[in-house]
Formats: structure tokens, C-alpha cells, sequence
């Protein structure tokens, strides 16, 4: 069974980062609840919005540096101290009710995954490319989702029962505890083939703002590479109101332990959906792009003519939404590592996060003040017009 799932020799490769995903899966208890835990200590959507954003701003900041810092001295150990900051930070994070200090820890939040974010892509890439395994970079981006998802399908049930037994400030220190978890699995089990060469402090700091700007240069002067960016952006964007999806369920009057199963069942489809990934592989990937692009757009507006009773029906468009969202990533990823060198993959990468993390928190604190006024339903659906220009930006691309 295990060998018609996995290519010969990839678990032995990529067994590490395939635990960590689903440990990071199972861990991710908290997010089917996790608009309500902030509305139930009585933030406005607008403040939640500030604080959710408050990790897109830090993340604007410290992506480059340390992006540049994995590619300057250790892909492995930035993650594995992205993973310790991140965890450390969400584990405080229910033994505060304070806003300031929320918005504290949710800055040291993004400021640890900016440790991760390009530096786990480009220390699996490289990894790969030292084995000459290059056929494994689509089955990487598609199984690590997988993975993650099967583990996020019984996160949401067992996150269910332990919020009927105590509180939602449980599934904090269950996300945090599964952050340092995987950080100890890589220190001892992942292995980094990518070794840059070594000097002194001094001239790393050089280096390393030598390689920021050698990585931002890139990113705009290679035009596919910017297209896929910028598409990133507007596509991001399309779901800048969706710390109202919760509320809005329960509005239509779902239950809020039913938010647990939809979360399962989403997950248990998004299994599934990185493979189908495959069956695309002959389109070309701007209109994969385009088309995915198209139909969240048509999904996000129908909500607009969806009331009470009938929140199933907007289950299944959030569902649809989620699929749909994530069915092209596998493919849209390992097209964009063909363009970039290895000597500045993870900071090319970074930025690419950087500038969606920057749009999209500015655009959340706009719709942050929207959904207070005019409530989750309008401003969910008009985010979908944002397709329009992400169409128009992957149509561009000259594959």
C-alpha cells in the first residue's frame, strides 16, 4: 500500500517533513473556533482584524532578513527557531486577555514563521536536487498538503470535544505544543544537504543584505515570477473577509460544535485534492490559475443570495471555496521553484509572502471595519471581485 502511495526511496528522504505536516495538522485544533474564542472575549471584528493582521505586518518585516538568513547559514535551523518562536508565542496566547499583549504575541507569532516560511521550501527543493530527485518536488508539495490535511480532518472533532469538556483556550496550547514538536523532530531527524559557505559574523550581516536585495531584484525583474506574485496577491485578497466566515455560519444558525465537523469534512476533501493537481499537469499552469480563480469568484458572490436556515448550503461553498483555493497550489509551486536559482530560493520565496502577508493584512483591517457595519455576509461575497484582477494578472504569463 505504502509503495503505491510513495515514490521509491521518498518517505526515506522526506519522512521528517511528512510527520511534521501531520503533527502540525492534528495540532491546528483551534482554527474552526478560533473568531470565536476573540468574539467571545468582546473584540470587535474590527479588532480581530488588527490582531490577525498584526502577524501579516511582522511577517512584511522579518521576511527578507530571515530569509536571507536561511540562505546564508542554515535552512534547518531557521525552522527549527521559526517553530520555537511560533510555539512559545501561541501557548501564551490563552493566558491573556489584554489586546496589547495579544498583539504582541501574535508579532512574535509571524515573526517566527517568517523562520519558516522559503526556508522549509528551499531546504526540501535543495535536499531534493542533491539526490537528483527533482521528480520528487510536485509529489513533495502535494503529499505535505495531503498529510497535513488528513491529520487537520480529526483536529477539528477531537478540538469539538475537548471545548465541550473545558474551553476554547485548550486548543491553544495543543497548537503550540504541536509547533515545538516538529521542531524537535527536525533537529534530529532532518537533515540538511544545502551548505552555504562560512564566514564571520560581519560578513554575514553584509551577505545578508547582499542576498535580500539580490532576492527582491529577482523577484521583480523575472516577469513570471512577478506575475505569479502579484496573482498571489489578488488571490490572497479574495478571502480578506474571512475572519467572518465563522460568525456568519452561526448567523445562518449552525451550531458551534457543527463548525468542528465542517472543518473535518474540509479537510478530509483536501486530502484528496493535491492529487487531482496531477490531472492538470497537460493545462497550462495561467489558466489553472485563472480558471481556479474564476470559480472562488462565482462561489464567494452566490453568498449573497443565501439566509437562514440554510447554512449547509453555505457550508458547501465555504467547502467548495477551500478546494478550489488549494487544488492548484501543488502545481503553481513547483512551476515557480523551475525560475529560481538556488542561492536565493528561500529569500525569492520569502518575499513572494512577504508582499501577499503586507496587501492582505492592510486589506483585512479595511474589511475588519466593513464587517462591522455591513456583517460578514456582503463583505465575504464582494471579496470575490478581486478574481477579476487575478484573472487578468495570470493571463499574462508566457508559459
Amino acid at each position: 500500500m505504502i509503495g503505491m502511495i510513495f515514490k521509491k526511496d521518498e518517505l526515506k528522504i522526506l519522512w521528517p517533513f511528512y510527520l511534521y505536516y501531520l503533527i502540525l495538522g492534528l495540532s491546528m485544533m483551534i482554527m474552526p473556533f478560533l473568531i470565536i474564542y476573540f468574539r467571545n472575549l468582546g473584540f470587535s471584528f474590527f479588532k480581530i482584524a488588527v490582531i490577525t493582521s498584526t502577524f501579516g505586518i511582522s511577517m512584511f518585516l522579518f521576511e527578507i532578513p530571515t530569509g536571507a538568513f536561511a540562505d546564508n547559514l542554515s535552512r534547518k535551523y531557521s525552522v527549527i527557531i521559526g517553530f520555537i518562536i511560533s510555539g512559545i508565542s501561541v501557548i501564551f496566547i490563552p493566558l491573556v486577555n489584554n489586546f496589547y499583549l495579544l498583539l504582541l504575541l501574535w508579532t512574535l507569532t509571524g515573526l517566527g514563521m517568517t523562520f519558516i516560511s522559503g526556508a522549509e521550501e528551499a531546504w526540501v527543493i535543495d535536499n531534493l536536487n542533491h539526490y537528483d530527485r527533482k521528480d520528487l518536488h510536485h509529489e513533495f508539495f502535494i503529499k505535505s498538503q495531503s498529510i497535513a490535511s488528513l491529520g487537520a480532518v480529526f483536529a477539528p472533532i477531537i478540538g469539538a470535544i475537548l471545548v465541550k469538556i473545558y474551553s476554547i483556550s485548550i486548543l491553544w496550547y495543543v497548537f503550540g505544543f504541536g509547533f515545538i514538536l516538529s521542531a524537535i523532530i527536525l533537529w534530529f531527524f532532518g537533515k540538511e544537504m544545502y551548505k552555504p559557505e562560512k564566514s564571520s559574523i560581519s560578513a554575514t550581516l553584509r551577505k545578508t543584505w547582499s542576498k535580500s536585495r539580490d532576492g527582491l531584484k529577482f523577484s521583480f525583474k523575472q516577469k513570471t515570477i512577478f506575475l505569479l506574485m502579484l496573482g498571489g496577491i489578488f488571490v490572497g485578497l479574495m478571502a480578506c473577509g474571512d475572519i467572518g466566515w465563522q460568525p456568519f455560519l452561526v448567523s445562518l444558525s449552525m451550531p458551534v460544535p457543527v463548525l468542528g465537523v465542517l472543518y473535518s469534512v474540509m479537510a478530509a476533501l483536501l486530502i484528496i485534492t493535491p492529487f487531482l493537481s496531477k490531472l492538470l499537469f497537460k493545462i497550462k499552469v495561467k489558466n489553472v490559475l485563472a480558471a481556479s480563480a474564476f470559480i472562488r469568484m462565482i462561489l464567494l458572490l452566490s453568498l449573497l443570495l443565501i439566509y437562514p436556515p440554510f447554512y449547509l448550503v453555505a457550508s458547501a461553498i465555504c467547502i467548495l471555496d477551500s478546494v478550489f483555493k488549494t487544488l492548484k497550489d501543488p502545481l503553481a509551486q513547483t512551476y515557480f521553484h523551475k525560475f529560481v536559482p538556488e542561492d536565493v530560493r528561500a529569500t525569492v520565496v520569502s518575499v513572494g509572502s512577504m508582499a501577499s502577508h503586507i496587501t492582505y493584512s492592510v486589506f483585512e483591517l479595511g474589511a475588519g471595519v466593513l464587517l462591522d457595519v455591513f456583517g460578514p455576509q456582503k463583505i465575504l461575497a464582494l471579496g470575490g471581485l478581486f478574481g477579476v484582477f487575478a484573472i487578468a494578472t495570470y493571463l499574462k504569463i508566457k508559459d
